[in-house]
């Protein structure tokens, strides 16, 4: 992270059923945070809704330009969704998780 950086804290879906007290410890993070001045913040979609399209517009920009790189997830075949959508609440994926039908 550069200086000042912000790091957007969103979703965490594959640990909704995990007992918290065996989720990582940001005091691995902790030294960084301070010594780089991050400021990290919780995300809710909600509360920028009237800016999504503005948002994905900069996106696909950025995605144009190389500035910004995704990795997605794709299952193949519609008989494996059930599989794919367990995968996303388990971990299993990485970015966007699709189903190729």
């Amino acid at each position: 992270m550069n200086p000042f950086g912000r790091i957007a804290v969103c979703g965490g879906i594959s640990t909704y059923n995990e007992d918290a007290l065996s989720l990582p410890k940001c005091t691995v993070l902790q030294p960084a945070i301070i010594i780089n001045q991050l400021r990290m913040e919780g995300l809710v979609i909600w509360h920028w809704l009237n800016r999504w399209n503005e948002g994905i517009e900069q996106n696909l920009q950025w995605i144009r330009e190389g500035k910004l790189r995704y990795r997605e997830t794709v299952t193949k075949g519609f008989e494996n969704m059930f599989d794919a959508f367990v995968g996303t609440l388990c971990g299993k994926n990485f970015g966007k998780a699709v189903v190729q039908v």
